[in-house]
């Protein structure tokens, strides 16, 4: 798993961890020594290491033959193993705030590493931040992030084009602001919104590679899941 959020926020959360509160991230960390996860990188150093509890999850990372990475830099570095990746305390800055191409190196570099998997693999990359521009009704921010996801949708892409059996999806759990295009006006996005909450409005799924047949036409959000179950083969 990788995103540009505290890696305990709800959706990296939602694939790894059985919590009855998105709030609850303190909890929502030590769920990862539950799982066999190999790779996840983003925020959330905090309730790993700097816990109520005072234990010291990182720890239990290491005793579980985790390599903790504190930096991009360091990231970057591991080539194979299991990899815990902590870039921030809490959250990652805005990409106009100098987070640079974390998302696109930490998806990379997940990317090289579970490749090595004879069995296949998974991975969950989230443009966190592309909400938290709608949710501020802040059309700049939002633009930027998407640029910066797109970094790492076209990296989703190459891979996908040399393996020839791998399923790129694309899509979000929601959309953010009523945020619609007003035109463009000198080659500027001019977008406006009707709310700073989530609202009800259809999101599209993007699908391509081996598999994307699957998602087209209206569906439920949870159908997803069934679709890439029968994707992967699992019955």
């Amino acid at each position: 798993m990788v995103a540009t959020c505290n890696i305990t926020d709800a959706t990296p959360s939602s694939f790894i961890a059985h919590q009855p509160a998105r709030a609850m991230m303190d909890e929502i960390a030590a769920d990862f020594l539950k799982t066999d996860i190999d790779v996840f990188i983003g925020g959330g150093r905090k309730h790993f290491a700097q816990r109520k509890d005072g234990k010291n999850l990182v720890e239990d990372l290491k005793a579980k033959n985790y390599q903790i990475a504190n930096s991009i830099e360091e990231v970057q570095q591991v080539k194979s193993g299991k990899l815990a990746g902590f870039l921030a305390d809490e959250n990652p800055v805005k990409i106009s705030e100098g987070r640079g191409d974390q998302l696109l190196v930490s998806f990379q570099t997940a990317l090289n590493i579970l490749n090595q998997s004879k069995k296949g693999f998974f991975i969950m990359a989230e443009g966190s931040q592309i909400d938290w521009g709608g949710h501020a009704n802040d059309t700049q921010y939002i633009v930027n992030e998407m640029l910066d996801f797109d970094k790492a949708i076209g990296a989703a892409f190459d891979f996908a084009d040399k393996d020839g059996n791998t399923l790129v999806i694309i899509t979000a759990d929601h959309e953010t602001g009523g945020f619609s295009l007003n035109g463009l006006k000198d080659g500027v996005v001019d977008g406006k919104f009707t709310t700073k909450g989530h609202t009800a409005v259809m999101i599209p799924v993007f699908a391509y590679g081996k598999g994307a047949e699957l998602f087209s036409g209206i569906y439920n959000n949870n159908d997803i899941f069934h679709k890439m179950l029968k994707a992967f083969g699992f019955k």
